[in-house]
């Protein structure tokens, strides 16, 4: 009986602890909000939707990117991944979407978006993730990955600009 009763315990503890430490991983993990803003307007010929997720890599990305990308005829829309259900995508000339992997699958917005429409090829995916190398296997978009590592944002941001003006005509 002083076995079982000391087993039990162990195991409890065990779950506690396992429970605990989930709890803190994902506390460190979790995404925030990220800001809205525009640059340029939105009379402009050529039009960039970035949908994102806050984190201080993905906030230096998009500042990266914006300041690449802005130019005279240039419009840039920075919103929450969230918002992508009231995007249409015939209102962008690009899309790009930066977010960080959950469970090793998409975010359920991103994923919804990518299911809903209709011309994949104006979309870029950037996805985070702890290695930096997973990839969606059924994913039909141009997908780069990363580690977050802010050393890595110029070499990484360069390929994104150069997807981004190959969609534009540049």
């Amino acid at each position: 009986m002083k076995i079982l009763k000391r087993v039990l315990i162990v195991l409890g503890s065990l779950i506690i602890l396992f429970v605990i430490a989930f709890g803190v991983y994902l506390f460190l993990n979790i995404q925030d909000i990220a800001e809205a803003f525009e640059v340029g307007s939105p009379d402009s010929g050529r039009k960039i939707l970035i949908a994102t997720q806050g984190s201080e890599y993905k906030n230096l990305m998009v500042d990266t990117l914006t300041a690449r990308l802005k130019g005279e005829d240039v419009y840039i829309s920075v919103i929450d991944v969230s918002g992508l259900k009231e995007i249409n995508e015939k209102d962008w000339d690009a899309e790009v979407i930066i977010h960080t992997t959950e469970a090793w699958k998409l975010p359920d917005p991103v994923k919804e978006y990518l299911g809903r429409i209709k011309n994949l090829d104006e979309v870029i995916l950037l996805i985070t993730s702890g290695g930096g190398e997973w990839k969606p296997e059924d994913c039909k978009v141009d997908v780069f990955t990363s580690a977050s590592k802010v050393a890595d944002i110029p070499e990484l941001a360069n390929r994104i600009e150069d997807k981004v003006n190959s969609l534009l005509g540049d």
